[in-house]
């Protein structure tokens, strides 16, 4: 089988502290052939010399000289740059698995798609103790039910693989003030309605570590949570148990959901033709929702990205 160039995307600010572990985390994949383009959004403290000093040509850097306090932009700029035959995105704080890239490959060309969500392992905000413990909590992340698109399931980019001409037919992401939604979130609804093929690998691909669920992630610089993951992504028994942790954790919270809906046949009768209305339109259907919370775009991101810049108190993990 022919080994295609994969364009893997990562936006980043001033966070060198995670930065490294999720790029090494591609230099340690079992697939090769790949281009690396990391764009910082007018990164101030060493990202350049981090990304720099690994020292490998098939990664390239490029630092905005404005900040956009956003992810949306940067990875414009490196959509544009994309040479690949598919294109892999990276969230500055998220893992690969070893042969998550490999597999990839492999499924999209079997399934002819265009755009593939492969799920991942999501790890709660945890304290040192909880890891030394192994109390954690993770969940599996971005599964989509019967292997169909539900615009309710949030997927992060790192779980997205998609072809070369998906950005071509669907356009960039769009800015946070445009939007309630997250501009990820409305780039992936944009392109289920443009009858994108898409795939839904039953597997998991990454391990997520949110950095707006974590107060102080920008403040503090702290990678404890990256250490320990990453000392352990390529032991087959730790993924393992973190799989069989991830799948306790989200029967646990389907039940829960089956139970809620099951008492809410009013709320679930009015809600989806209201949601096949707004697709209509174009238009993702957590905006209304999202609009009545916080009744300006860009809020809801502006709240995440001040949450993680707020200094953590001592011993205090906050939970989402």
């Amino acid at each position: 089988m022919k080994s295609p160039l994969i364009s893997i995307i990562i936006a980043t600010y001033n966070s060198s502290h995670v930065l490294r572990y999720a790029m090494q985390s591609v230099l340690d994949s079992d697939y090769q052939n790949w281009e690396m383009i990391v764009i910082g959004d007018c990164c101030t403290d060493d990202t350049e010399e981090v990304v720099l000093g690994f020292n490998d040509p098939r990664i390239s850097f490029s630092n905005l000289e404005q900040n956009s306090g956003q992810q949306a932009r940067p990875t414009n700029v490196a959509l544009g740059k994309a040479k690949g035959e598919y294109i892999a995105f990276l969230n500055q704080d998220d893992l690969y698995f070893k042969d998550h890239l490999s597999r990839c490959v492999v499924e999209i060309m079997q399934s002819q798609a265009e755009f593939m969500i492969v799920p991942g392992i999501k790890i709660s905000p945890s304290t040192p103790q909880d890891l030394d413990n192994n109390s954690f909590a993770a969940e599996m992340y971005a599964v989509h039910p019967q292997g169909k698109f539900s615009a309710h399931i949030f997927s992060i980019a790192s779980t997205w693989f998609v072809h070369h001409s998906v950005p071509k037919k669907i356009g960039d992401w769009k800015m946070e003030k445009e939007l309630f939604v997250t501009p990820s979130q409305e780039w992936l609804f944009r392109a289920h309605t443009k009858d994108i093929a898409f795939h839904f690998p039953q597997r998991a691909g990454v391990i997520i570590i949110h950095s707006a669920e974590r107060k102080g992630f920008y403040t503090e610089n702290k990678s404890f949570e990256h250490d320990y993951f990453f000392s352990r992504i390529h032991d087959l028994a730790f993924k393992l148990s973190l799989l069989e942790k991830a799948a306790v954790k989200s029967s646990s919270d389907y039940n829960h959901q089956v139970f809620i809906n099951r008492n809410n046949p009013i709320r679930r009768m009015i809600a989806k033709p209201f949601h096949r209305i707004l697709k209509s339109f174009g238009i993702h259907p957590t905006t209304f929702r999202l609009y009545l919370k916080w009744k300006k775009r860009g809020k809801y991101i502006g709240h995440l990205k001040a949450f993680a810049e707020q200094p953590k108190e001592e011993g205090v993990i906050e939970k989402s």
